[in-house]
């Protein structure tokens, strides 16, 4: 027996991507069935909340699918623009690699190409529990108990928005097509703006203000439901992504400033004891993947180009000077485009 399930997602755009999204609604209207007989977690992933210790959790990290703005070079930021439909294909792609982890509660951006992206990653659980956003933060997830019965809670999974979770706000940057800006302020100024850690743009954020307000967030509000035994989801953005990762891997300013994060990639954790460690990009629900980047192995795709540095500790500094001049490489390509 297979139970058919259709999930419809309304979106408040901008005027100007309003042509877009008509095209987007044009998409067939997905239904997603699950068969019954395989709703049984396999012997290869995270058990249920009731069999695992309560001292162990997952935390899947994602960043959210290709935005109109992605699409078009521009310069996005805190501007809320939603998924285009290849945005829309990664994100579902995404939720068939975690289908089998159990999921207690899901924390998202206020953008809404990240909770789309959460939305649309959940219609592909086994668990099929419907996600269900919560207004007004951590208030409204603390009273989540007294406001729905037992069945409710089991039937639905809590989407916690957080403007802390935002993209880096690019300032006066943002809305820019990126060739145009570089020809403007000089290919190294936007270089420098993009992949500096502590240098923000004109009225914008730095890496490191991003991390401030994401690191913090995170430690009050997210790990607290991990130590708990809560299975949990953040589905993000790059900046805001690579911020948490560092507090994660500890990693220092140099190293996350390298780190890139492809759309619509789970990376998962297990937090056990008070550590994180890392298990790898689920590359489908039974199958642990590889993970995307560590202090002594670094990946990047570029489109169909595929680069694999390994270097042992003694190499790094090395290393991180390649990543640096082939980080100057991939951003004059994007300029390009």
């Amino acid at each position: 027996m297979s139970t058919a399930i259709s999930i419809h997602h309304f979106v408040i755009i901008p005027q100007e991507e309003r042509e877009t999204y008509q095209r987007l609604k044009q998409l067939p209207l997905r239904t997603v069935s699950y068969n019954t007989t395989l709703l049984s977690p396999s012997k290869n992933t995270i058990p249920d909340n009731s069999q695992k210790k309560s001292n162990e959790a997952a935390l899947i990290l994602i960043r959210h699918g290709e935005s109109l703005w992605n699409a078009k070079n521009l310069f996005t930021g805190c501007v809320d623009v939603p998924l285009t439909e290849k945005g829309i294909e990664e994100a579902i792609e995404a939720g068939k690699r975690i289908s089998n982890i159990p999921i207690d509660v899901i924390f998202t951006s206020s953008l809404i190409r990240a909770q789309m992206t959460a939305m649309l990653a959940m219609i592909q659980h086994c668990r099929k529990k419907v996600p269900i956003i919560l207004h007004n933060e951590s208030d409204q997830a603390k009273s989540w108990s007294q406001v729905f019965s037992e069945e409710t809670k089991d039937q639905s999974v809590p989407v916690i928005p957080a403007w802390q979770l935002n993209e880096r706000m690019y300032g006066e940057l943002q809305g820019l097509n990126k060739q145009e800006t570089a020809e403007r302020y000089g290919k190294q100024q936007v270089h420098e703006w993009r992949r500096s850690y502590d240098i923000p743009p004109p009225e914008g954020e730095s890496l490191e203000m991003c991390a401030e307000r994401a690191v913090a967030y995170f430690v009050e509000n997210i790990e607290p439901k991990l130590a708990a035994g809560k299975n949990v989801m953040v589905a993000a953005h790059g900046n805001s992504l690579r911020s948490i990762i560092m507090y994660l891997d500890k990693l220092t300013c140099k190293e996350v400033i390298s780190l890139e994060l492809s759309t619509s990639i789970p990376l998962l954790y297990i937090f056990k004891d008070g550590k994180f460690m890392k298990r790898g990009s689920p590359v489908g629900p039974t199958e642990a993947g590889v993970y995307a980047y560590t202090k002594v192995r670094h990946r990047f795709y570029c489109s169909t180009i595929f680069i694999f540095f390994e270097f042992s500790v003694l190499d790094g500094s090395l290393c991180l000077q390649r990543l640096a001049q082939y980080r100057q490489k991939l951003d004059d390509e994007s300029l390009k485009k």
